[in-house]
């Protein structure tokens, strides 16, 4: 599949990017979120990332236990202010279609020229398939303003699944969204009970809860942009978190029936998805 088929939305200048450079730091963690950050080289076919692993290693055994993972591709400049780079997340697997293996090896092969050419029998490749990029350019910044703690740099989000949708849907969005608004303390979904609805966070803050084996733990906390919900519905399940307001927090919320109309009549394919659901994953540890 052609980086354009791929993603066509994607700036050029972020393919060229993921080319050029050669390590990325892959954060990972267990099951029950003790957390991992590793550097590793990679190699890239359009937003897929692929890294190689040996299967032994804290990092492997964590993406087992937990597909979900970060990562980041930067460079270091003496100057802040020309600094770039890539943060993303998604969800990582492991590499078994021979044809696809294959694939792997030789965009490897093809980024490092010194590398032996061949499949090696030791290590298991793993794809990362991102559900978000947001690239940073700090040269986009005014060339005058000074170096300094705090600097906020340039940052495009250049990639979402939900970019996937047409945009003739897209315009349809907001006439199927609903304003909430959810006061500190608030339990917007509970672990175990019915996926009714679809959320976006407009303002505010909220934080993603899971209990197991009695004991309850933050998987992690969500911001304006960002989204939760859609994983329950699309996979037409009962909620895998309880997700709670932290702040006084702005949602907008779509019902059920419309999601699955907006996403499944988008996609047109079971197989297309049913990646878009895999790549939708939270951060919930879910297989």
């Amino acid at each position: 599949m052609s980086e354009a088929s791929q993603a066509p939305e994607v700036p050029e200048r972020v393919f060229d990017y993921l080319r050029q450079q050669e390590t990325l730091t892959l954060a990972t963690a267990t099951r029950t979120g003790v957390p991992r950050a590793a550097t590793l080289t990679y190699a890239s076919d359009g937003v897929t990332v692929y890294v190689w692993l040996h299967p032994d290693t804290t990092t492997a055994r964590n993406i087992q236990q937990n597909p979900v993972v970060s990562f980041a591709i930067d460079e270091y400049s003496p100057d802040w202010r020309k600094t770039r780079g890539i943060q993303g997340m998604g969800e990582a697997e492991v590499v078994l279609r021979p044809e696809e293996l294959s694939r792997a090896v030789e965009l490897f092969a093809d980024k490092f020229s010194s590398l032996e050419r061949g499949q090696p029998a030791n290590v298991s490749f793993f794809r990362i398939s991102p559900s978000d990029i947001q690239f940073i350019d700090g040269t986009e910044r005014d060339e005058g303003s000074d170096q300094r703690f705090g600097v906020e740099y340039s940052r495009d989000a250049v990639y979402s699944v939900f970019r996937d949708l047409p945009a003739g849907e897209l315009t349809t969005v907001a006439g199927r969204m609903q304003t909430m608004i959810v006061e500190p303390g608030s339990v917007i979904v509970r672990q175990g009970g019915p996926a009714d609805k679809f959320f976006i966070i407009v303002d505010g803050e909220v934080e993603v809860l899971r209990e197991d084996d009695g004991e309850e733990r933050t998987l992690n906390k969500l911001g304006p942009g960002d989204y939760f919900g859609e994983v329950a519905i699309l996979r037409d399940s009962s909620r895998i978190a309880t997700v709670k307001a932290t702040t006084p927090t702005t949602l907008l919320a779509m019902d059920r029936d419309a999601l699955r109309s907006l996403v499944a009549g988008s996609l047109g394919t079971t197989e297309e998805f049913d990646r878009v659901i895999r790549e939708r994953m939270t951060a919930a540890g879910q297989a």
